[in-house]
């Protein structure tokens, strides 16, 4: 069974305004993985969680979200913090223990061990 931690992080997720971090864990094992959501529910599709991994919020669809609010002064700003978030998100799936180290993924069972 999976529960979800409240993570005080926030992320500009593609520069939605909403996305935030959050830790859902494995109650058996302890270990978490991250993931990001909307706060306002704007991703949910009918009763689908619609949160998602932090290494696929770039998969985000910008143009469906009603809170993308671009920060940026002009398109070249834009593109450079997109490609700075995409630098700065992890490649893939990382799952860690309680204690915050990283696990192997051979060793990770709640999520299938498929990252």
């Amino acid at each position: 069974m999976m529960s979800q931690e409240k993570v005080v992080h926030m992320v500009k997720c593609c520069e939605c305004l909403h996305a935030k971090e959050y830790r859902e864990i494995c109650e058996s094992t302890g270990q978490y993985i991250i993931k990001v959501r909307c706060r306002k529910g704007h991703w949910r599709h009918g009763r689908l969680d619609g949160s998602c991994d932090l290494h696929r919020v770039m998969a985000r669809r910008t143009a469906r979200c009603p809170d993308y609010v671009t920060t940026s002064d002009s398109e070249e700003d834009r593109q450079e913090f997109l490609r700075d978030l995409a630098a700065s998100l992890p490649v893939e799936r990382i799952v860690f223990e309680a204690n915050g180290e990283a696990v192997d993924i051979t060793e990770v069972e709640p999520w299938g061990g498929a990252i």
